[in-house]
This record gives C-alpha cells, structure tokens and sequence, in this order.
C-alpha cells in the first residue's frame, strides 16, 4: 500500500505545466517579498515620522502616551524632522531622570529591563529605594486638549502652581489676581480675588513667595506690591524707583528661595535685588542694552542670577563673586529678544524663549566669559532685525544663518513667540525628572517637547475654548494665544493660561489632563 501511495505522488506530470506553475509560484513569492518589503519601508517611514518603535506605537494605543490623533497629521508637519542625537546624549546623563536601558536585553544593575508599564509599577513597589519617582511618571504626559477652569472678562496673562501644586493663581490685565485651591488637582476651588493696584497695561508677572503666604506682582511701573494670600489687608509696596524717571518699570520678578529677596528686571537694562523686610534695593547689575523682560534664581541658594533681555542675550550672574558687578558669563546664540527664562533649579541648565522663534536649552557651563563677549565685533554680538515687531508681525527669518557663537546645547522650534512675552518651562523633577521641555504659543496650543527636539504632544485651547458657550461665542473668528503654561508638579496635568487675539478680549484657564485614546476620542 505504502508503494503504491508512493508511485500515486510521485506521478510525473507535464514539464510544461509543471514550469509554468513554477514561474508563477516564483512570480507570487517575488511579488510577496515585494509587498512585505515596501509594507516593512512604509512601517519604518511611520516610525521615523513618530520618532517612536514598533513597541512604543503599541504603547501609544493602548495608554494614550502620545498625540491625539485629531493632531497627529499637524503635529508631523511641525515636527523637527529628526531626533536630535544630542538630545538623546542628555537623557543618557542621568541629569533629565531615570536612565533606561533597552538596547540589548539583560537588566538595569540587577533589575529586568522591561518596557511593561506592569513590571513597572511591581519594580516601583518592590524596589522603592532603586527606582526613581519618574520610572512609571514621565511616561504619562498631558495629552487632552483639555477643559474650561476659569473664564475672565480680561485678557490673562499668567498662572503658576505652587511648589507643592495646592495652590493656583492666575493674573489679568484688569488688575486682578485670582487664587485657587487645587489640593484636588482636577478640581479649582477659588480662594479669593486680590484687587491689584493699578499700573501700565497690565500686570506684567507676578510670584507666588516658597511658603505660598505671599503674592508679588508688578505692571512695569517702579513698585512691586506684595498681597497676602490666605487674609485680606494692606498691601505691601516696594519701590525700585530711586528717581529713575517717570518711564521707569520692571517687566519680571522672582522670590528668592528663602522669600526674604525679590529680584527684577527693569526697562532700564538692569536688574535689581530688594531686600523685601528692609524694603531696600540692595544690588543693582548694569551689562544689558535693551529691556530685561525676565529674571530668575539659578538654584535654592540665590547666588546664581539669570537674566535675559531685549538684546538677544542671556547672562549669568554669581553675587559670591560680584568684580566690578561684571557678569560671570554670556548665554549668546538667539537672534532676537528674550521673552522668558526658566531655571532647571540645579545651578546648570536653563531655558528661555525668543522672539526669533525659538527656545534653547543651555548649560552654563558652556557660557562665553563676559571678556570674550566684549571683544566680539557688533555685528556678532547683536543679529537682531530691525524692520519688523512682534507684535503685529510675522517673524520674516534672520539674515545671517547659523549664529556664528552659539553656546547653547539645543534648540527647539514649533512654537510661535509673537504678540505676547510667551513663557516657556521644565517639566517637573518629581513626576518626569524634567525631561521634557513646554512652552505656550501664540497658535493657542501648549507645545511639548522631548530633549531630542521632537514635539511630543500638542495641546489644544482653542478645542477647549470652541467647546465651551460662552468662550465659543466671544471667540468667534478670533484666535487663542496661549501665553503662559504650567504642568503641575506631582499630575499629569498642564494648565495653560490664554487670551483671545482681540481689543476687549477674554482670558481663560484650560486643564489638560492625560487621558487614554478611549477617553480621548469622546473629546
């Protein structure tokens, strides 16, 4: 039986049919290689375009770690074409977080390396001592276009969380400083409205004292007033004035950690440093050649100044070393005015926004010393344009390409600085080990970014604002800025503060929370 089952398969059949058959056998599996050759091109070009792997894709569908989809096709066209290796060289210093490694299988010391959000959590719990609190944090980014908090009848300006994220407020150009309980960070209890005094145009920045007993806001005039957070009373006013003109104002102000100093930045080319319980302006730096729109503390000790001006320039100031009150270095690579600087808190990186549309990460470390900067011819100095404005312009590029001195160790650009002093930020040390980069914009959306230079998430105000009634029906063809924006320091949350683009305009406050793909696609 064997035999003859042997000889029934092995019947020779036609030559010709059988090498016909073979052609298009061959002919299908070179066309199936084909097929799976350009499905596997196609797969590569989408994971390129996300700057993610096959896996983080996954991840992306299953958590929502990553754009809303109603974006994605936007978010890829403002994109940074490529991941900047440099960012990558960051994340691996273990200065931005929790450094993992997947390259190869093994472990992390003697931890499994593993990308399950599971193992994860069981790592966390296991090894609580190991395990940073940004493992499992800063994969979970703002990610919603979020909703409505707050809605004001003026323009607002800007809004922080306390350091311990209890407390929110917000400022607006009519004067008015609102304050939120936010012990509940999905919810926005208002404490308590503080009528400010009245200045110029608005109130240009204010900030919340470390203990969050103390609020102290300017509106470019000579005087800082400071207001009681949990009482009402007397306002405190502090005068930088010192017969400096009647034109005399200062655009940005900081507590010093241990809220017993207030330091400035003026429309004179100057900062200054109060002694707030003496009411005594104690140190005045003169080396800018333009306004000084925003000042801040290097780190927890208060030695460290940064301040970035009009002039295009960043400079950094030590008082332990004060010789001839002479700058200890230079930050120079912008092409425009600085419109904010923000402090990474550790002494060494900082970031700022400029009017020439983008924001850098620098590392002072890297500053020009103030002699070098000196000796630069003018032209290298100071690249800005003088035939357009901010304001009411688009920006119509720089002239002279790479900036031939440029210190900083990246560069980010998506956003739109335009129209408004837009601020920009870390992302929190608890939750995320500050490896991500924000900023607000002047196109209404809150722009993250991963320190490789690719936006990794873009949240949307005017979706929030076209959702809720009263802000859709004010908005009508009018645009969203978004000027400030602040992620909360232990959620997932990224409150930004926005106004419309229009004479008697409105403000409001917009919580964007993360959320999963699921809960997304109601939005």
């Amino acid at each position: 039986m064997a035999d003859t089952i042997t000889s029934e398969i092995s019947i020779p059949i036609d030559v010709e049919l059988q090498d016909g058959w073979e052609e298009e056998e061959e002919q299908e599996q070179e066309e199936t290689e084909e097929e799976i050759e350009a499905s596997d091109e196609e797969q590569e070009e989408e994971d390129d375009e996300e700057g993610r792997g096959l896996n983080s894709l996954r991840w992306t569908y299953l958590f929502g770690w990553g754009q809303h989809q109603r974006d994605r096709t936007e978010a890829q066209e403002q994109r940074h074409p490529d991941p900047d290796p440099r960012g990558d060289l960051l994340l691996k210093t273990g200065e931005f977080g929790h450094v993992e490694r997947y390259e190869a299988p093994g472990s992390i010391g003697n931890l499994p390396s593993s990308k399950n959000i599971i193992d994860k959590l069981r790592f966390r719990e296991t090894f609580p001592r190991r395990i940073s609190p940004d493992f499992v944090g800063k994969h979970f980014r703002p990610n919603s276009h979020g909703q409505i908090v707050a809605h004001y009848p003026a323009p607002a300006y800007c809004g922080q969380y306390s350091e311990d994220g209890s407390f929110f407020y917000t400022c607006c150009r009519d004067f008015r400083i609102y304050t939120y309980d936010t012990s509940d960070p999905t919810r926005f209890i208002q404490k308590k409205v503080i009528i400010g005094e009245q200045g110029r145009w608005t109130i240009t920045d204010a900030n919340l004292s470390p203990d969050n007993q103390l609020i102290a806001y300017t509106s470019i005039t000579p005087y800082v007033f400071i207001a009681r957070t949990q009482e009402n009373g007397f306002q405190t006013k502090l005068d930088f004035s010192n017969q400096r003109g009647d034109d005399f104002g200062l655009w940005s102000i900081r507590f010093s950690n241990d809220g017993r100093e207030l330091v400035a930045g003026s429309n004179k080319k100057s900062i200054y440093v109060c002694n707030i319980e003496r009411n005594k302006v104690t140190l005045k730096l003169s080396g800018h050649s333009d306004d000084v729109n925003a000042v801040c503390f290097a780190d927890e000790s208060s030695n460290i100044l940064y301040s970035g001006s009009d002039d295009s320039i960043i400079k950094v100031w030590d008082r332990r070393s004060m010789h001839g009150k002479k700058a200890s270095g230079v930050l120079i690579g912008h092409r425009e005015g600085i419109t904010y600087v923000a402090s990474k808190g550790d002494g060494r990186y900082c970031l700022s926004n400029s009017k020439d549309q983008s924001m850098k990460l620098w590392d002072i470390r890297k500053m020009m010393s103030s002699d070098k900067f000196d000796g630069l011819p003018h032209r290298e100095k100071d690249q800005r344009r003088d035939d357009w404005d901010y304001r009411m312009h688009r920006y119509p590029g720089n002239k002279y390409g790479v900036h031939p001195h440029d210190v900083s160790v990246m560069t980010y650009r998506g956003h739109k600085v335009l129209k408004t002093l837009i601020r920009c930020h870390f992302s929190p040390r608890h939750t995320t080990g500050q490896r991500y980069l924000y900023s607000g914009s002047e196109d209404g959306y809150a722009h993250i970014y991963s320190l490789d230079g690719t936006i990794v998430e873009k949240l949307d105000a005017q979706s929030a604002m076209d959702r809720h009634a009263e802000t859709r029906r004010l908005r009508r063809n009018h645009s969203i800025v978004t000027r400030d924006v602040n992620w909360h320091p232990y959620a997932p949350i990224i409150t930004s503060t926005n106004w419309l683009d229009s004479v008697g305009s409105s403000g409001a406050v917009i919580s964007h929370t993360y959320r999963e793909i699921s809960e997304q696609n109601g939005l």
